[in-house]
């Protein structure tokens, strides 16, 4: 009887075993479809509902590799490592459509360029081919040590020269060229192995932390790897030929993004010691900003690891049962307040037992835009935040709030925009959450415009054609040093676009595609007023008609650097009140930043500044 009892409790965990590894696979499929379908549409939505179904396989997976028989955890976990993959291509594609930032931390390029001055020959970067479908659970197989032999010895008898030089820099050149000649290897899967993979051991060699990244996703995109754990090690190492404080602050950086991919995967060990990592870098890159962000993450890693401790029954449950309504508003709740993941926690929510999270979570999925419908859901949030004790729920709740506010503010009536502003201000003066600040919600045209009329659209703001000196100015004093981050697309015309900066008590303009021939970026007033900035002049034209570009600007006490699309286009060291600008494009408020255009049409879809150190201040 004993015998017969056993033998039906294992035949029913068997089953159970089999129905939730099948609704992990159609779920896993669903993810798949809707994906494609959302990048053929270019649909943000669409990215979301991806995402939560991925989110729901997940689950499945995680559970079966607690519970399941052998074959079956080993099954999760290859579906784990498809999840991951699939959940970094659904991210980046809503970034790429909603302009949201990918990260509060940006990997910087590498300081080191082969000369110190741009070479003014450089031409704008060719544009990359759109990627091919990938199936995240059919990528490829590392391939087999014969071939990895040969293909090795080819790929080292091509570059004998560049592997010959072993100063840095031309370490670099090496890894930037086998980059490049991978990008050019996707139907020859051993080649494209070797290149990203000596690209990633020699950039762990000279501590080139992007290109680490580069590889690494490369590889990921076509192989069956853990991108995560890979990444891990190589910045480990990379940390041991480490020497100046911008090697440190790029290590703690790309730690801090790390951290952030663990989280998504659920991986809180890794997390946590990821953290420690980010954080010993930190210190040592002198960087005061860095170093408090890094110590704060280390506390909320530590809580978010005992709060997903305490949700295994929950995952369980949601497993065996997808409509439980308590297991959904933990988990709802989990990834909202710990993971600060919205988009998918809400969906959660809605489906959980508490009437009064469920009835905001409600008006919050339906997307407000009306401004006394944002703050009316984001009053809701602060009500809750005010009255829960953790740190971690607390910041990831107001942080929430924060861009809820942002929303609304441009259109709030007098007492309301007051309200929001204090709220604001006392977020950003660390009384709450201090992260990055959305330009493009604090600029209203009919009030901030000058030459030119300036129009807000969904997709972002947008330069008057024709206009000459045409500016915004952007109610927002930056701190001593800060990111930031700007997605440009040229519309019409083919003259310039400018950025106007305040660093050190200094007020100056970062001009793009300048010049007589609108084909020169520099930093204005450096060198004689005639030649435009000759000590920062980089040639080429950077800012093609209907394909936006990344802009990124780093300003430091120390330096300022500009990259386009990854590559650096402008840097200077010195004193920045050698800089300025032309007085066409002078504004009222000295301490406002500017954006404008001269006579161009360009649409700014992301203007994101993220303090580094100090605080900004929102001008009223």
């Amino acid at each position: 009887m004993i015998r017969v009892l056993l033998l039906a409790f294992l035949a029913a965990g068997v089953q159970q075993d089999d129905k939730i590894l099948e609704r992990g696979e159609r779920l896993l499929e669903e993810a798949k479809s809707a994906y494609e379908d959302a990048k053929a549409k270019s649909s943000a939505a669409g990215f979301v509902d991806a995402g939560f179904k991925l989110e729901e396989a997940r689950i499945k997976y995680i559970v079966l590799q607690e519970i399941g028989a052998p074959e079956k955890q080993k099954l999760a976990a290859d579906r784990l490592r498809a999840v991951n993959q699939l959940g970094k291509l659904i991210h980046d594609g809503k970034v790429a459509i909603s302009g949201t930032p990918a990260e509060t931390v940006e990997v910087k390029p590498p300081s080191v360029t082969p000369s110190p001055t741009p070479s003014p020959t450089v031409e704008p970067p060719k544009p990359e081919p759109a990627a091919p479908a990938v199936d995240v659970t059919k990528r490829a197989s590392m391939p087999d040590p014969a071939k990895q032999k040969d293909t090795e010895k080819a790929v080292r008898d091509l570059f004998k020269d560049q592997y010959a030089k072993k100063a840095p820099v031309d370490r670099k050149l090496l890894v930037r060229a086998l980059l490049e000649s991978a990008a050019k290897s996707q139907g020859d899967l051993p080649g494209l192995w070797v290149l990203c993979r000596e690209a990633q051991d020699i950039a762990s060699q000279v501590c080139d932390v992007r290109a680490i990244v580069e590889a690494v996703d490369t590889l990921a995109r076509s192989f069956d790897v853990d991108a995560l754990a890979m990444k891990n090690a190589a910045l480990i190492t990379a940390a041991k030929a480490a020497k100046a404080p911008e090697d440190y602050a790029e290590l703690a950086a790309a730690l801090l993004q790390l951290i952030e991919d663990f989280v998504a995967a659920d991986q809180y060990d890794a997390a946590d010691k990821a953290a420690t990592a980010a954080l010993l870098n930190a210190r040592k890159s002198n960087d005061a900003g860095l170093t408090q962000k890094a110590t704060t993450r280390v506390r909320e890693i530590a809580e978010a690891k005992t709060l997903y401790t305490a949700m295994k029954n929950v995952l369980e449950a949601i497993a065996k049962n997808p409509e439980d309504p308590a297991a959904n508003l933990e988990m709802g709740k989990f990834l909202c307040f710990a993971k600060g993941n919205w988009d998918l926690g809400l969906r959660f929510v809605v489906k959980g037992s508490d009437a009064s999270l469920k009835a905001l979570a409600e008006k919050d999925l339906a997307s407000p835009i009306q401004s006394g419908d944002l703050v009316a859901v984001a009053d809701g949030w602060w009500d809750f935040a005010d009255k829960d004790k953790s740190p971690l729920r607390k910041g990831q709740m107001q942080a929430h709030c924060k861009g809820l506010y942002e929303a609304a503010l441009p259109d709030a009536p007098a007492l309301v925009r007051l309200r929001i502003q204090k709220r604001l201000d006392d977020l950003e003066a660390g009384q709450g959450v201090a992260g990055p600040v959305n330009l493009l919600l604090l600029v209203d045209p009919q009030r901030h415009q000058i030459g030119g009329a300036f129009q807000k659209t969904a997709a972002g703001l947008v330069t008057p054609n024709g206009a000459p000196f045409a500016r915004v100015e952007v109610p927002y004093q930056p701190p001593p040093e800060y990111d930031l981050a700007l997605s440009v697309e040229r519309r019409q015309g083919s003259n310039s676009f400018i950025v106007g900066l305040i660093a050190d008590g200094a007020r100056f303009n970062v001009m793009f595609d300048a010049g007589n021939l609108g084909n020169a970026s520099y930093l204005d007033g450096v060198g004689d007023r005639e030649g435009a900035g000759q000590l920062t002049r980089t040639g080429g034209k950077f800012l093609d008609t209907g394909r936006p570009a990344a802009l990124f600007i780093s300003v430091r006490k120390s330096q300022l650097t500009v990259t386009i699309n990854g590559v650096k286009v402008v840097q200077w060291k010195g004193d920045y009140k050698r800089l300025g600008f032309d007085a066409g494009w002078s504004t009222p408020n000295s301490n406002a930043m500017i954006l404008g255009s001269w006579g161009t049409e360009f649409l700014i879809s992301k203007a994101l500044l993220t303090p580094v150190s100090g605080q900004g201040k929102r001008l009223h």
